[in-house]
């Protein structure tokens, strides 16, 4: 459906509603009917068929598809996070045991 469409269908239905609306439940019922009437009708029924034979036929692979996507990008996230926290706990150990190995200024170190 082009957006003309769209936007025409949208602006019925919003006028109709707000017709509805104004001129009390009879109207109301009446608009109802016709809606109906057109919802029932069988280009509007050979439509949706289509619409759900597409959903019916797409989604299901759409949806696949992009949980796996998903779970590509929590698993990159996830080796991200730990390879950083990996990395980060190695470089404080190097740290801590320079640290240790190094001899503070004006100490000899004892070589026997």
């Amino acid at each position: 459906m082009k957006t003309a469409s769209k936007i025409a269908l949208f602006a019925g239905l919003a006028t109709g509603y707000v017709l509805g609306a104004r001129a009390g439940r009879e109207r109301y019922d009446q608009i109802a009917r016709q809606a109906g009437k057109v919802w029932n009708s069988k280009p509007v029924q050979r439509q949706a068929e289509r619409v759900q034979q597409l959903v019916d036929r797409y989604v299901p692979s759409v949806v696949e598809q992009a949980f796996g996507l998903l779970g590509k990008g929590a698993s990159a996230l996830t080796r991200a996070a730990t390879g950083a926290s990996r990395r980060e706990a190695q470089r404080k150990a190097e740290a801590e045991a320079a640290e240790r190995d190094t001899v503070p200024e004006g100490t000899v170190s004892n070589p026997a």
